[in-house]
C-alpha cells in the first residue's frame, strides 16, 4: 500500500507542476502579446502619486473618470473611494484579472472592461487618466481631442501629449504627471 500512495502523491505533484507551467505559459504569452499589440507594458504607480493626482484634478463627487489601460485597477478603486464613477479599460490579461479579482474582493462597483479603449466612446468622461508610453501619446491625443467635451480633465502620468497646450506639471516621483 505505501508504494501506491507514493505513486499517487507523485502523480498529484506532477499534475500540479503541469498546471502551474500551463498557467505561466498562458499568462506569460498573454502579457507578451498585449505588450506587443499595444506597445505599452504594465507598470504600477505609487498610491501617494495617485492621491496627489486626485487633489490636482479637483472634480466634484459623482464625476465620471476613465482609466485607459487601467492595469490592476488601483486608480479606479481610489476614484470610487473618492466618490467618482470609475471605468477602466485593459488589454493585458494578467492585470485585467488582478483588477477583476480585486473588484470582487472589495465589493466594488467600478467597471473594468477587457476592451481596446481606442474603439470606445469616451465622450461622457469628466476626467481621463492615462499612463501609456510616448509611442502612443500622439494617437491618444488625437482621439481625446476629437471625443472629449470642453473642460474634461486629462491626466497623463509620465508622458506629455504632443501638440496639446502646456499642462500643469505635478512632481510625482519617479515620473512627472501632466494635467490638461
Amino acid at each position: 500500500m505505501p508504494f501506491l500512495s507514493l505513486i499517487s502523491l507523485l502523480i498529484i505533484i506532477l499534475a500540479f507542476i503541469s498546471l502551474f507551467t500551463l498557467a505561466v505559459v498562458f499568462f506569460g504569452s498573454a502579457m507578451i502579446y498585449a505588450n506587443i499589440a499595444t506597445r505599452v507594458p504594465w507598470a504600477r504607480i505609487p498610491m501617494a502619486n495617485l492621491e496627489q493626482i486626485f487633489v490636482a484634478i479637483n472634480l466634484p463627487a459623482g464625476s465620471i473618470v476613465y482609466d485607459l489601460g487601467c492595469g490592476d485597477g488601483r486608480f479606479l478603486f481610489l476614484a470610487e473611494k473618492k466618490g467618482f464613477r470609475a471605468i477602466g479599460y485593459e488589454l493585458s490579461f494578467y492585470p485585467y484579472l488582478k483588477a477583476v479579482f480585486a473588484r470582487l474582493i472589495r465589493g466594488s462597483k467600478v467597471e473594468i472592461k477587457y476592451q481596446d479603449f481606442f474603439k470606445q466612446d469616451l465622450s461622457h468622461a469628466d476626467a481621463v487618466f492615462i499612463f501609456l508610453t510616448a509611442s502612443v501619446m500622439d494617437k491618444i491625443g488625437r482621439k481625446l481631442k476629437k471625443e472629449l467635451r470642453l473642460g474634461t480633465r486629462v491626466v497623463s502620468y509620465g508622458f506629455i501629449i504632443p501638440g496639446w497646450p502646456t499642462p500643469q506639471i505635478l512632481s510625482t516621483a519617479p515620473s512627472k504627471t501632466y494635467v490638461y
